[in-house]
């Protein structure tokens, strides 16, 4: 008897493992036809965004709202090992594909450690600025200590993109005034010299300024913020319209080097 229980057990385990198996392979062909739909017609703006966004990846020319759109619409049915198994499949997929997972880890109603280990398995698969600029949302849930510790850990990683993800982060969640000693500290610390880090923390230090103006300015003189992006913070802060006439008076005298 306990045999015949033994086996029935274990052809219910197997049916189960397949029945899994059928929904995700199911779930994942309805992604890439709902994604083929939303791309119709937009064969010149995906040929625009590419070169836009600098991936390698192919873009099928998805656009944003529709992607958020879509993540939306799926998360109610989605689970952190739904989500896991997508992220196991960008391989050979598209930057749009690669970009929905991310957003499906924003959207999905997970709790803040799941999120975070879901994110860690997304951050190695990206090869985009869009991929991480689009993917952080300022919301008030990503402003826990449990985000801030994992933005820290992010700084100090190898991969380009995964740093650049900390300082957007910080600059989306954590410029206030509790914490804006703490991220200028926490950024003196990053030694990754890849464009796309240098362009975030000098993003990150022109938004910091209309806020927090003085303080900002006397950090950028600071020896340990190379001269390309204390230049470029200048530059961005130039740009803005968000600063006062007087303001940009000071910020104008601060003009270093011509920028490549």
């Amino acid at each position: 008897m306990r045999q015949r229980g033994g086996i029935k057990a274990g052809r219910c385990g197997a049916r189960r493992c397949e029945i899994m198996r059928e929904r995700n392979v199911s779930m994942y062909n309805q992604i890439i036809a709902q994604l083929n739909a939303l791309s119709q017609g937009n064969e010149t703006y995906a040929a625009f965004n590419k070169r836009i966004v600098n991936t390698k990846m192919p873009v099928i020319g998805v656009r944003v709202p529709d992607l958020r759109r879509l993540a939306r619409e799926l998360a109610p049915d989605m689970s952190a090992a739904d989500i896991s198994k997508l992220l196991l499949k960008v391989q050979n997929e598209s930057f749009d594909y690669v970009l929905l997972c991310g957003l499906l880890i924003t959207h999905t109603r997970l709790d803040d450690q799941t999120a975070i280990d879901l994110a860690k398995q997304y951050l190695p698969c990206v090869d985009s600025w869009a991929h991480i600029d689009t993917f952080v949302e300022k919301k008030r849930r990503f402003t826990g200590e449990i985000w801030w510790d994992f933005a820290l850990e992010c700084l100090q990683n190898e991969d380009e993109f995964t740093v650049r993800y900390g300082v957007i982060s910080l600059m989306t969640n954590f410029l206030d005034e509790a914490h804006i000693d703490q991220v200028f500290a926490a950024l003196r610390n990053v030694k990754h010299d890849g464009h796309y880090v240098k362009m975030a923390l000098a993003w990150l230090y022109a938004t910091a300024a209309v806020h927090f103006f003085d303080l900002t300015l006397a950090e950028l003189e600071n020896e340990h913020i190379d001269t390309w992006t204390r230049n470029k913070a200048y530059q961005k802060m130039r740009e803005s319209r968000r600063f006062t006439p007087e303001q940009q008076a000071v910020i104008s005298k601060k003009k270093g080097r011509k920028l490549e």
